[in-house]
């Protein structure tokens, strides 16, 4: 690679001194050969050309000719010209540098190109596709020489790679000013521009001097401001004139050319500014959607998110741009504050789940009144097995057994609670939320989950008492048992032996799992069997809600667990009567709008957005309004329409 380096400043050099981009191939060799003897000492790579030179040369320049740095032309078998396309690169990268200290000199044309220079040399691309490409990712080199075609017949421009298109647009720019400033142009087009903006004179002329004295008037067409739509309108007014001349000067075409040029970039600028909209626009519906329950989502969920007309997020903005975001969100903090989004992994899958910090300590209080409920279910039911067996377990009598005990069953009936309690940036996050309601100056309503820097027991956590729960499970046991004489006989009669370590029970989750797989065969078994399209569509139907429920409902929950614990949230009457029944009322209105939404609903529509769309409609409604907590209501009305469809009749 350094060999073909050597070549090509060899043959810009060769070039230069004989002032023409067309090299003999003889004589050329006949030079390299020279300046290798005169050069040997102080580059010993040139002993390469000092024999056959003609032979090694030919193979370098086709490398050259394939990287299209040259073009190798044979007029006749023995003569062979060689094409520095570098030399007009170099040639009319510096005629732009003259632009800019004289904007009336021409832009460079194909016509300033030698007619014996054959036209390859020449990348023709459309000025709007070419001026996208650069506009978005621009790389300089000395390897193109671009001819940019214009409208209405407009000689095309020669731009060298080697020029940066802001270069050309800032070269537009003085042209422009350039005509402008001559008197009878300044007022004809001033003239133009605020009468035709009636109301706002006094802006149109406040723009208009600004781009003609303005050293850097192409900015203004990169700000989103009033400047844009001004700016493009005096574009218009000028190539409206300009285009009715029919004897075209050269200053006329440069006009035209400039106006073309300033055209398509207003036009690039004015996207981009658009698509940055749609994609804050993107990034706040996602931080809105991250905000409501279940307020922790993995990378995938995130993905999947969509807009309110049911739109997926991603492609509004891509899949690398919303991992910057995360990974912003995540790093990025105030002082010696946290980040304002934090990641744990539950032992679960492994996968990193995002939270906002201010959603940590509220879901934490939310799995906890959910997690104590299984728990104590869970304990009270072994425990009563154990005890009736004349058993007994070292967490019903020792304190410490017992909260090991309780830490085992939440990592397994809430793993997301488990993670989150053991997450590193708990104690911090709780620091933070406490000291900002101290700040608020409100009494009462704050939390503590630790004491002495360390996280309070998990009985207390769960608010389960070891010695009320081993009691409310005795009772549950035939009278006999509390009889010391029976009870002792029984115990040595019916106490089994001792036998090998029972397998471990599976969790209600898991249980739930095996059901629902059962019952997604025997529906399919159903809809294979059945020829009537009802029982075909209801089986669908069962299906997307089963498919609905895998992306609501925690692997480690259950329906009816993920739906009891959003009731207890939005539904805060204290009377057991009155409680009970303002969650049947929220049910029949669900199941009424059902009935009606069913006629027309298909499987295939029945997904996550419609499921969102009718929740929404539900809690706008007069009635469920007044309830509050919007966010833990909406999100039970998806999970009881999940469930309705899911138990559709047979």
């Amino acid at each position: 690679m350094a060999t073909t380096t050597s070549i090509f400043v060899l043959l810009k050099f060769f070039a230069g001194r004989q002032n023409s981009a067309a090299i003999d191939f003889g004589e050329f060799t006949e030079y390299l050969k020279r300046y290798s003897e005169h050069h040997l000492e102080e580059q010993p790579s040139l002993v390469t050309y000092l024999s056959d030179t003609a032979n090694i040369l030919l193979k370098e320049l086709e490398k050259l000719s394939a990287n299209r740095q040259i073009l190798l032309l044979s007029p006749t078998p023995e003569k062979k010209i060689i094409i520095v396309i570098a030399f007009f690169i170099e040639k009319f990268s510096q005629r732009y540098k003259e632009i800019q200290s004289q904007p009336a000199m021409p832009f460079p044309l194909e016509a300033d190109i030698p007619k014996k220079i054959p036209s390859e040399i020449v990348t023709r691309r459309n000025c709007a596709e070419l001026f996208n490409e650069l506009l978005t990712k621009e790389t300089l080199s000395d390897k193109y020489l671009y001819a940019i075609t214009m409208p209405h017949d407009m000689p095309a421009i020669l731009l060298p790679s080697a020029v940066s298109v802001h270069v050309l647009a800032e070269c537009a720019v003085l042209k422009l000013r350039t005509m402008l400033a001559k008197e009878e142009h300044h007022d004809y087009f001033m003239k133009k521009l605020t009468v035709s903006n009636p109301g706002k004179e006094m802006t149109a002329k406040n723009i208009f001097n600004k781009f003609v004295q303005n050293t850097d008037s192409v900015k203004m067409f990169k700000e989103p401001e009033d400047s844009f739509y001004f700016l493009t309108q005096l574009l218009f007014f000028i190539r409206q004139d300009y285009e009715k001349v029919k004897d075209y000067t050269a200053e006329d075409i440069g006009v035209l050319q400039s106006v073309y040029i300033l055209e398509v970039v207003a036009n690039f600028y004015k996207n981009r500014a658009q698509e940055n909209s749609k994609k804050e626009a993107a990034f706040k519906n996602l931080e809105q959607q991250m905000s409501k329950p279940p307020y922790y989502f993995t990378l995938g969920t995130i993905a999947k998110f969509t807009s309110t007309s049911g739109v997926p997020l991603l492609g509004q903005y891509s899949e690398e741009e919303l991992k910057n975001f995360l990974h912003e969100k995540t790093s990025e903090s105030l002082g010696n504050d946290l980040p304002e989004m934090l990641i744990f992994k539950t032992e679960l899958d492994n996968q990193p789940n995002f939270i906002y910090k201010t959603k940590v300590m509220p879901l934490i209080m939310r799995l906890c009144t959910d997690a104590r409920t299984t728990i104590r279910e869970n304990l009270r039911k072994n425990w009563f097995k154990v005890l009736k067996n004349f058993e007994d377990l070292p967490e019903m009598k020792d304190q410490k057994a017992f909260e090991k005990r309780l830490e085992k069953e939440v990592s397994l009936h809430s793993p997301v609670l488990y993670a989150l309690l053991n997450a590193s940036f708990l104690p911090l996050v709780n620091y933070e939320m406490n000291m900002q309601h101290d700040d608020s100056g409100l009494e009462g309503g704050r939390i503590s989950i630790f004491e002495n820097g360390r996280l309070v027991p998990y009985s207390e956590i769960l608010l389960m008492n070891r010695q009320e729960l081993l009691t409310d499970t005795k009772i549950l046991l035939p009278v006999w048992y509390t009889i010391p004489v029976i009870s002792w006989v029984l115990k040595m009669i019916m106490r089994p032996p001792k036998g090998k370590k029972s397998k471990a029970e599976k969790t209600d989750a898991q249980l739930y799992r095996e059901k629902e797989e059962e019952n997604r065969k025997n529906d399919k078994l159903e809809a294979a069997i059945s020829k009537n399209s009802a029982v075909s569509r209801k089986v669908a139907l069962r299906e997307a809600a089963r498919q609905l429920e895998e992306e609501l409902v925690p692997a480690s929950s259950t329906l009816d667990r993920e739906l009891h614990s959003y009731e207890r949230t939005w539904n805060k009457l204290i009377g057991k009567v009155t409680h009970n029944n303002l969650t049947e009322d929220v049910n029949s209105l669900i199941r009424d709008y059902l009935r009606k939404v069913l006629r027309h609903i298909k499987s295939e529509g029945f997904n996550r957005e419609r499921i969102e769309n009718l929740s929404e409609t539900l809690v706008k409604t007069p009635a469920l309004q007044k309830i509050g907590e919007a966010d833990a209501l909406m999100m039970y009305i998806q999970l009881y329409i999940v469930k309705l469809v899911k138990n559709l009749p047979k």
